[in-house]
């Protein structure tokens, strides 16, 4: 075949040999190289020139957790449909390790096509109460995160988001929850439920 044909695969197989002879020692001696170069193999303009999950693997192996997530975040950066599993990867790693900066990608809304269920789950594990109920569409989701308050030391949702959410939730739905969060905590989210009471199709209904 022709040389022109010949070198993307010639570029293919080296670079994964030297990924995968070089990544541990790469990674131990020098994490931001290893940055570098696994953002060179996966931004490759004709696609990866690696499986995604064998880098992330490696650097997870090395507990290098903030490395691995830079490098994801701009190999993902076009927020492509097919990207969905990886996006969905790069917040579970963060959920489960650094909380904060899955916040903080999911309010900067960079990717769309992640698995949401799963990503909700975590967000409730993690005490991200405010992002799990954003990510949950299920009433019973959404009455147990309200009722049991989440993970331990999970900060409850402020009022004025909870305003906004139960706007976007049916009216029964609000209702079943809310006499749910009555008796689950009477004085705890007595004043939740006080404040919900002002509109007017809940004003008639609510008990």
């Amino acid at each position: 075949p022709p040389r022109s044909t010949l070198f993307p695969y010639t570029t293919l197989f080296r670079s994964f040999k030297l990924w995968t002879m070089q990544q541990s020692q790469v990674l131990a001696a020098n994490p931001d190289a290893a940055v570098k170069f696994a953002t060179m193999l996966l931004t490759n303009p004709s696609g990866p020139l690696v499986d995604p999950n064998s880098v992330i693997d490696a650097f997870l192996a090395k507990n290098a957790v903030p490395q691995i997530t830079t490098v994801l975040l701009e190999a993902l950066k076009a927020n492509r449909a097919d990207q969905g599993p990886l996006q969905t990867r790069v917040l579970e790693i963060n959920l489960k390790a650094a909380p904060q900066v899955a916040d903080a990608i999911l309010a900067n809304e960079m990717f769309t096509h992640y698995d949401r269920k799963r990503i909700a789950e975590l967000c409730e594990k993690a005490g991200l109460t405010q992002r799990a109920l954003e990510h949950y569409t299920d009433a019973g989701d959404i009455k147990r995160v309200l009722t049991k308050g989440g993970a331990p030391g999970a900060a409850a949702p402020d009022a004025e988001f909870l305003s906004t959410y139960f706007g976007t939730l049916s009216v029964d739905d609000t209702l079943e929850i809310l006499k749910d969060m009555l008796r689950s905590n009477m004085r705890g989210n007595l004043q939740t439920v006080r404040s919900e009471e002002h509109t007017s199709e809940l004003q008639s209904q609510i008990g």
